[in-house]
């Protein structure tokens, strides 16, 4: 398909609109016209009626207009010309057939003013009563003019009014047309140019390395769309960052165990090590799948399938069943729950996790006590350790952002995209004795 420019459909869709108008409004000035000549023809007939009523008679000045006398008879809901008629000359140059006579003195006594015969030709009509003749009988006179009068009119005084009319109707227009093309061709031209350099921005984003930064002008849609576009160029750029922190962080993380086995296995294979000292060799192995498994266990947050059903957890099970894995760890602790039966959703699995990791925090800080707290929904685990520094509570949650005693690094950051891929949200806060993690809505 032909490409067409976004400011060539404008002005194309522009000129039509336009063209459109002035063709409705030049026949509703046309139609108008009919209603004024209608109008004229209303205003002869009803003035003759009402000028002949007591005497009629006919002008030789107006041969388009005549009249008729009858008398209308009106009996068991039928309606009928009772006798003979009084039919003028005018009346009868206009028409002959006394049947079509019967029809529009018929036709004007229910109400028509413009009224087509069954001969094909339109008659203008306007009554007046004369006299009551019986309960059943009236008398009226009948205004008749044919359009003729109507056609002479447009013919003769407005013709050259109604052409003027028509040709300043479209000068207008034209006018119009012109000046609006104008206008919306620059202003459309402007339009075009900062979709064109937002579209260029963001094919850029991939090149520059997310670097460049979208220009954003205005404040119309277009600088909207320009704002998210920049909002998700520096989502990308910090998780970029932060990838690549974690690649430098994870090749110094797994070298020096990895050295150490190295070293050791060497030092073994060359006899200058004794076998007793191969049990060096399984703790770093042992350090190492930690941090392997901890590295899994991030990454596998990613793909959690947003289709999966989520359940409401018992969160009390929950931490009782991790509390029951790391009891020989939290011996040299005072440990104090205080346990609703609030519910969070998700799923269970990735909610031990979360409480594994805060607990696995919490023992190496704290000094003597724990204390859990679960209630109304939000779940609380706090640990009397020494106060964290601002400048690790703004990083924390980051990945491979370690605190004093932090040992991978992933942590926390496990913790928090866990609990905000269910809509809760992690925070931290520094109290008088000690720290306390918080998860809720």
């Amino acid at each position: 398909m032909k490409r067409v420019k976004l400011s060539s459909q404008l002005l194309i869709l522009y000129t039509t609109v336009t063209v459109l108008s002035a063709v409705v409004f030049g026949l509703v000035t046309y139609r108008n016209y009919d209603v004024v000549y209608s109008g004229f023809a209303r205003t002869e007939l009803v003035t003759y009626v009402e000028a002949v009523l007591d005497e009629p008679k006919e002008f030789e000045n107006k041969p388009y207009i005549g009249y008729i006398k009858a008398y209308i008879k009106r009996e068991n809901l039928v309606e009928e010309v009772s006798g003979a008629m009084e039919v003028s000359p005018n009346v009868i140059a206009i028409l002959d057939d006394e049947v079509i006579q019967r029809e529009i003195v018929l036709a004007a006594d229910a109400g028509f003013f413009e009224y087509k015969a069954t001969d094909g030709i339109t008659y203008y009509l306007s009554i007046k009563q004369i006299e009551v003749v019986s309960d059943t009988v009236t008398q009226y006179l009948i205004g008749v003019m044919d359009s003729k009068y109507v056609s002479e009119l447009k013919r003769t005084s407005t013709q050259t009014d109604v052409l003027l009319s028509f040709i300043g109707t479209f000068v207008v227009f034209a006018v119009i047309i012109v000046v609006g093309n104008v206008i919306l061709a620059l202003w459309s031209r402007e339009m075009t140019k900062r979709i064109q350099r937002l579209s260029q921005d963001i094919s850029m984003l991939g090149k520059e390395g997310y670097e460049q930064q979208i220009e954003v002008t205005g404040s119309d849609e277009i600088s909207e769309l320009a704002r998210e576009a920049e909002k998700m160029r520096q989502e990308i750029y910090t998780n970029e960052q932060t990838k690549q922190e974690m690649f430098q962080n994870l090749s110094h993380d797994f070298k020096t165990p990895i050295a150490v086995i190295r070293s050791y296995a060497e030092a073994i294979e060359d006899g200058i090590s004794t076998k007793e000292e191969a049990g060096i060799i399984v703790s770093q192995a042992i350090e190492l799948e930690k941090k392997v498994q901890r590295l899994l266990e991030y990454n596998k947050l990613e793909y959690i399938d947003s289709t999966v059903k989520l359940v409401d957890v018992k969160m009390k099970k929950v931490v009782n069943e991790v509390l029951e894995e790391y009891k020989i760890l939290l011996a040299d602790f005072k440990l104090v729950k205080k346990l609703d039966d609030s519910t969070f959703r998700g799923l269970k699995e990735n909610y031990k996790t979360v409480v594994a990791n805060i607990l696995d925090n919490a023992t190496r800080y704290a000094k003597s006590k724990i204390i859990i707290r679960l209630r109304n929904g939000k779940l609380s685990i706090y640990n009397d350790g020494e106060p964290i520094e601002q400048k690790y509570i703004d990083e924390l949650f980051k990945p491979y952002e370690k605190g004093t005693k932090g040992q991978f690094g992933l942590g926390m950051s496990i913790v928090q995209k866990t609990v905000n891929r269910f809509g809760y949200s992690l925070t931290v806060e520094n109290l008088d004795g000690g720290v306390v993690f918080s998860i809720s809505r």
